[in-house]
């Protein structure tokens, strides 16, 4: 892919919503929806969306949905 490509696509669109995993396409909407579905744990996001199952980048920031969203305390 050249770089003309880039100046034809609004960049900013493709990150519409917010993609915590940019490799499968997986939006914060959609972990958080899988989160209040029942996939609790990041095995069962992990399944259920298919984030963090590229590079592996985004882990870090699918664990911290998580917690979030599970009010778990900081230890």
């Amino acid at each position: 892919m050249d770089s003309s490509f880039f100046s034809q696509v609004d960049l900013c669109q493709l990150m519409r919503p917010r993609k915590v995993c940019v490799c499968n396409q997986v939006s914060e909407e959609e972990i958080v929806s899988s989160i209040k579905s029942g996939h609790d744990t990041l095995e069962k996001l992990m399944n259920d969306t298919g984030a963090s199952t590229g590079c592996g980048t985004c882990m870090g920031s699918v664990r911290k949905l998580l917690v979030r969203e599970l009010n778990v305390p900081k230890a």
